[in-house]
């Protein structure tokens, strides 16, 4: 495969992200926009105007896949396929916390408990995305801690958003103190 060729499964998972955007538009009443791609004079990509609609759509289209799933590894079974078969399918580990792929398979897709991702202990999770305020990165580490400094770093100094976080969260200190 040549550098400009793409994998089927890569070709189906952008489809798969494409099909999410027309079902935020269909359903969730999104309008679709081309936004430029940083680094690429010309280039554009379709967003919606409301990424709340596209968190709906990647929502609707996971339960339907999950429903997918799970119908299709039953129609497995009943062609004989072993419920290690349907683990490999799912790109399940040989063995998952001290049970075997068969059992994982078992628990996700009948007892509805789906593995835990795959992740490394020593770093929390985070996420990165594009302030839409001060176009910076931010890393985001989530909800957890209180200071918003701790929760998000990367804003420019100047970040109107970023500066009334800041703001919030002193009158809510003071608050609490208050009270």
């Amino acid at each position: 495969m040549t550098a400009l060729e793409v994998s089927r499964r890569t070709q189906a998972a952008s489809s798969t992200r494409e099909h999410v955007r027309r079902v935020a538009v269909a359903a969730y009443g999104a309008t679709e926009a081309q936004e430029p791609i940083e680094g690429f004079h010309g280039l554009s990509r379709p967003v919606l105007d409301d990424p709340l609609a596209g968190v709906r759509a990647g929502r609707l289209v996971a339960d339907v896949a999950a429903g997918a799933v799970r119908e299709w590894a039953l129609r497995a079974r009943g062609c004989g396929w072993s419920w290690d078969a349907v683990g490999a399918a799912l790109e399940l580990p040989a063995t998952s916390d001290g049970s075997t792929r068969a059992e994982a398979a078992w628990e996700w897709l009948v007892e509805h408990r789906p593995p835990a991702p795959a992740r490394e202990v020593d770093r929390p999770g985070s996420a990165v995305w594009m302030c839409t305020t001060c176009r910076a990165r931010v890393r985001d580490t989530g909800p957890f801690a209180s200071h918003p400094d701790d929760r998000e770093t990367g804003h420019l100094d100047d970040c109107a958003r970023h500066i009334g976080a800041l703001e919030a969260w002193l009158r809510e200190m003071e608050g609490d103190i208050d009270g």
